[in-house]
């Protein structure tokens, strides 16, 4: 996938990070839930990033899917080299509701590729959830290598062209062409499959968008 993305300046970044750590991470636990969470924010303040993984991992032993933890053990996995730990780490943030993790994962990972396999959701029906301030859903289907969605009372089709690995993207049909003024080129590609849904990002116009599918 291109690199035509609006980057983040990741080193001003760090700095803001510090400046937000207690009212991002402890505003929701109890008070003994903090032990391994403020050691780890301690160490990434001192800039003692190994350490701070290892308390970490304590804190998902306790809380599996906690988004605060999974994304500065991301956060710190990249900041040490180990880019390909981090980005996996960093998806599993996005997945779970992390808006931190989308930021860094467009500047640092935006060529991470899972290679996941998408068999199961090459057809049926779909609803999509874009991950976002407004997170929009709406719901579409695929039949034959053809995806259909209706918005306002209007079906646009589009040929889906499977990539492989888990990359996908849909080129609109003449009609679609005919009633939509822009069809930009867009290249999705599949980060994370839980059960019956996907995490997925969009790269389009220079901006990076995440979202879910879930099949139906």
């Amino acid at each position: 996938m291109g690199k035509a993305i609006m980057k983040i300046k990741f080193k001003k970044m760090k700095n803001i990070i510090l400046l937000i750590l207690p009212i991002l991470c402890f505003s929701q636990y109890k008070k003994n839930d903090l032990e391994y969470l403020q050691r780890a924010m301690k160490d990434i303040q001192n800039k003692d990033f190994t350490t701070a993984i290892s308390n970490l991992d304590k804190n998902l032993e306790v809380f599996p899917n906690d988004r605060s933890s999974l994304y500065f053990k991301g956060y710190s996995q990249i900041i040490i080299g180990e880019n390909e730990k981090g980005c996996k780490t960093l998806i599993d943030a996005i997945y779970y509701g992390s808006n931190d993790a989308k930021k860094v994962y467009a500047e640092k990972c935006i060529d991470y590729d899972p290679k996941l396999n998408i068999e199961k959701f090459k057809s049926g029906k779909f609803s999509l959830q874009i991950l976002s301030e407004e997170n929009l859903i709406y719901t579409f289907e695929r039949r034959n290598d053809i995806q259909y969605e209706k918005y306002e009372d209007q079906t646009y089709a589009g040929k889906i062209v499977w990539l492989g690995n888990g990359d996908y993207k849909i080129i609109a049909d003449q009609k679609t062409e005919d009633v939509m003024t822009e069809n930009p080129e867009f290249i999705v590609r599949v980060l994370k499959i839980e059960k019956n849904q996907y995490l997925y990002e969009k790269i389009e116009n220079a901006q990076v968008q995440f979202g879910l599918v879930k099949k139906l």
